[in-house]
């Protein structure tokens, strides 16, 4: 029987093992670094598209057109206003207004008057018209609410804040709904309500007449608005 005896290994044999060795564990630990960063991104895209379009908070945004409307109720002694109102809702939740408050700036007489939102929809021109009592409006997440709202005098309607042509300046201020605990999604930004716009019109005319008995409204622009004149053929 043949009997084979191992050799020993030389010293120069055992540098070069552990050298392609050290040489695998490098290559595999630097060919994974690439692809942690990689998932850490997606991971970290994926959590923020998951707040955008599920989580994140109502973020209302009121808009006006460059045109309103002035009228008169009961006989020409209360005024009110008509105003065209956009709301967006650019969060994920949805938002409640509960109401919509008003303050108007007479520049000529630097009195002030605050009006609250009563009605719903376009001043009607007959008394017996039914109206539209206003409501707290829920506005889901993206989406968009637009319509006429009416607002009268808070308290006493006389004396009448409108009483010529001229300029006139509006503050308008959206009152929502706020939970009690807010989460912990809500508690950086806290219990704050949308900021107020402000915005500036011209009354062109009036007439006690028109607006105490016919029950018409008179349109209000804004200060450098110009009407739009088609071209001719």
């Amino acid at each position: 029987m043949a009997i084979f005896q191992r050799q020993p290994r030389s010293r120069d044999d055992t540098t070069a093992i552990n050298g392609a060795v050290d040489t695998a564990e490098k290559g595999s630990a630097y060919g994974s670094l690439p692809a942690t960063i990689l998932s850490a991104v997606a991971v970290g895209i994926s959590c923020i598209s998951f707040y955008l379009s599920v989580l994140q908070g109502p973020a209302l945004e009121v808009y006006v057109p460059p045109t309103i409307h002035y009228g008169r109720d009961a006989g020409g002694d209360t005024e009110l206003f008509a105003i065209p109102i956009t709301i967006a809702n650019d969060g994920a939740r949805s938002g409640t207004v509960i109401s919509m408050e008003l303050e108007v700036q007479n520049l000529k007489t630097n009195n002030s008057k605050r009006y609250y939102s009563a009605l719903v929809g376009e001043h009607p021109r007959e008394a017996s018209a039914p109206n539209r009592q206003f409501a707290p409006l829920s506005i889901p997440g993206r989406a968009v609410f637009s319509e006429t709202v009416r607002f009268y005098p808070t308290g006493n309607a006389l004396p009448r804040l409108i009483d010529s042509e001229g300029e006139y300046v509006f503050r308008l201020q959206l009152h929502t709904a706020t939970p009690p605990s807010p989460s912990l999604l809500d508690r950086p930004k806290g219990r704050t309500q949308p900021a107020p716009i402000t915005f500036q019109m011209t009354l062109p005319w009036i007439s006690d007449q028109q607006l105490g008995f016919r029950r018409a409204t008179i349109a209000m622009h804004a200060k450098d608005w110009k009407p739009t004149i088609s071209a001719g053929p």
